[in-house]
């Protein structure tokens, strides 16, 4: 699939994203001037957006999302509400650690981080939520990888950007897929980067969804016996977080 954007659609999101952002009713002339469309083209989108329910507009024209973008949403309202629930216990886990804690979620070939819960340490690492990164990249990624096939993981390294490669080859992903189908976790100590460690294990969160729950730190955090240490807290994270859902 090419990866070139296609104008219409990126318009059309813009419009969407514009409306949703906004506190107060916008006009196609306001929406026209801030995303800087052609009035006729914007009129063309709101059309097809208010005939698919996606946007509804007030008797002076206002535009606002309608509940048929909300219907749409359903299956990420469903998934925001259970990472509302766990959040106190990943930032328990965070607080035993001393480490940031995050949780991420495959999205194609790409791994986007839904939640993070930061250690007390002033100096910890931490990933901002909706960070998006390829699936070559890091423990979390190898840990959401190690659920697909050999032929799918083979597909998604295909994928990678170069700027994936010059730290790491595919056998090092592999290692890291490999360990985590069959311990359980995984980790990344300082091969994406030198100054970031980081360890993962598998979450199921739904009947349908499985997360990568990660541990990040420094070097120090990691070392010796410490490794071992982490690995156990997340494994039985990874035991112990379900049940409280």
């Amino acid at each position: 699939m090419s990866s070139k954007n296609n104008p219409a659609v990126s318009k059309a999101i813009a419009v969407v994203q514009y409306v949703a952002d906004s506190k107060e009713p916008v006009s196609v002339k306001e929406l026209s001037y801030a995303l800087e469309v052609p009035q006729a083209s914007c009129y063309r989108i709101v059309r097809t957006l208010l005939e698919k329910n996606w946007l509804r507009q007030d008797m002076n024209g206002g535009l606002s999302i309608a509940f048929g973008l909300a219907h749409v949403a359903r299956g990420y309202s469903d998934l925001e509400m259970r990472l509302k629930e766990l959040d106190a216990p990943v930032k328990r886990l965070a607080s035993e650690l001393n480490m940031s804690v995050k949780l991420t979620l495959r999205e194609g070939h790409y791994a986007t981080t839904a939640l993070r819960a930061e250690s007390i340490n002033p100096n910890a690492i931490t990933t901002p939520v909706g960070s998006r990164f390829h699936l070559a990249v890091g423990s979390a990624a190898a840990a959401l990888l190690s659920q697909l096939s050999d032929r799918e993981i083979e597909l998604g390294l295909d994928s990678a950007p170069k700027e994936v490669w010059p730290r790491q080859t595919r056998e090092h992903v592999w290692e890291r897929v490999r360990a985590c189908r069959e311990y359980g976790v995984c980790a990344d100590l300082g091969l994406q980067h030198p100054a970031i460690y980081a360890a993962s294990t598998l979450l199921k969160i739904t009947d349908s969804l499985v997360v990568a729950l990660t541990a990040v730190g420094w070097q120090d955090d990691f070392e010796g016996e410490k490794l071992q240490a982490v690995f156990d807290r997340l494994l039985r994270a990874s035991d112990t977080i379900p049940q409280l859902l």
